[in-house]
């Protein structure tokens, strides 16, 4: 009985975490798609259809030019069908002439690269202006590197770091702000720290060995942290707000982009040898969930975390895996060397090997999400 009261109790947060992550995914896989379709009907390619969502129709209609604009049943995708494609892998439909000047695989090679890298561009396009809509709205707080409180037998007290350092240098990189220490050592937990401060008008250069934690997140992810015991001075008068203009804002807005991207293929290439655990990869649960969770603190933040998974999907989407636009873009790049489109048989194997991969993929993250539950 207890149980089920509790079930009850926590359904409206459920419908608030589903609307939340279907207004996410929504925009994120509305821009890609419309990527694809601006550049594809730029190079006169016909498209047939345009769907938001995978499943059963729900809404649709026809535009002037012949395309079924949708709206399906489940809220986790969407694509762009152009007119020559047998089906949404992108395999050429042999029943319709390639000769028509519409036919997507009678357009030049750098045609197709153009449209097929539309869709994770247009993410990448997405997630630089919100970052920068953000930075200019709310500007960005900056704390000074100086060091507030050295915990007492910490890796920092241990090498020799004291309160009132001001930290300039870690492993040769400029260090401008207090968070830019707490990320460095976040994104390199086990490097060894050559760490510059400047205290009494001097340099002092220390080794630090950040403390490796074992940490569990809300969603029971295990993660590795590294930590060297130093807070920042709580002093208000060391932290400032540092505001953008649109230029600024932009700037800054491709500056955060380039980094997420950095730190997921980062991810990826320790993920393949082995250095980083598949535990925080999530699926469509958790993405469920977080979103739910950051609709809780305001439009602000869902904002930030459409921008991230819409890098995220970018990213994911420009892999050298057939059937995901990286696939695709690696056949035309055959084709772009040696003059000729990869034998068709070859990539027909290509694509069932990807769809099979893609399918081992999602099993794999939705038990991982199940068992966080």
């Amino acid at each position: 009985m207890e149980l089920l009261i509790n079930l009850i109790n926590y359904i409206p947060d459920i419908f608030q975490y589903i609307f939340a992550f279907a207004i996410l995914i929504t925009v994120v896989v509305f821009v890609h798609e419309m990527g694809h379709y601006l550049i594809g009907k730029w190079c006169g390619i016909g498209v047939e259809t345009f769907s938001i969502g995978m499943g059963k129709q729900i809404w649709g209609r026809y535009d002037k030019s012949g395309t079924l604009w949708r709206v399906a049943l489940f809220p986790v995708g969407g694509y762009v069908k152009f007119k020559g494609d047998e089906d949404l892998s992108g395999k050429r439909d042999k029943n319709i002439s390639i000769k028509q000047s519409d036919n997507f695989h009678s357009k030049s090679v750098w045609q197709k690269v153009a449209t097929t890298a539309a869709g994770p561009v247009f993410n990448f396009i997405l997630a630089i202006i919100i970052f920068a809509s953000i930075f200019v709205y709310k500007g960005e707080t900056v704390i000074e590197p100086l060091v507030g409180e050295v915990l007492e037998n910490s890796a920092a007290d241990k090498s020799g770091i004291k309160k009132g350092d001001l930290i300039t240098n870690i492993n040769g990189n400029e260090i401008s702000s207090f968070n830019e220490i707490r990320s460095y050592i976040i994104e390199n937990p086990e490097d060894n720290l050559e760490i510059i401060v400047l205290r009494n008008g001097s340099n002092v250069f220390l080794n630090v060995r950040p403390e490796i934690i074992i940490e569990r997140d809300r969603f029971g992810s295990e993660y590795k942290v590294g930590r060297i015991g130093i807070m920042a001075e709580q002093d208000p008068s060391f932290y400032q707000i540092k505001e953008y203009n649109l230029f600024s804002g932009l700037l800054r807005g491709i500056q955060e982009t380039f980094s997420l991207t950095s730190k997921i293929l980062g991810y990826l290439g320790q993920l393949i040898i082995g250095r980083e655990s598949v535990d925080q990869m999530g699926g469509p649960i958790k993405i469920i969930q977080v979103s739910g969770q950051v609709a809780e603190y305001g439009i602000i933040p869902l904002l930030g975390l459409i921008a991230a998974i819409s890098v995220n999907l970018g990213v994911i989407n420009l892999l050298p895996i057939p059937v995901l636009d990286g696939g695709h873009l690696l056949f035309y790049t055959y084709e772009i060397i040696f003059g000729k489109p990869i034998n068709p048989k070859v990539q027909e194997y290509g694509m069932q090997i990807g769809v099979s991969l893609l399918i081992a993929l999602m099993i794999f993250v939705t038990i991982l999400d199940i068992s966080r539950l």
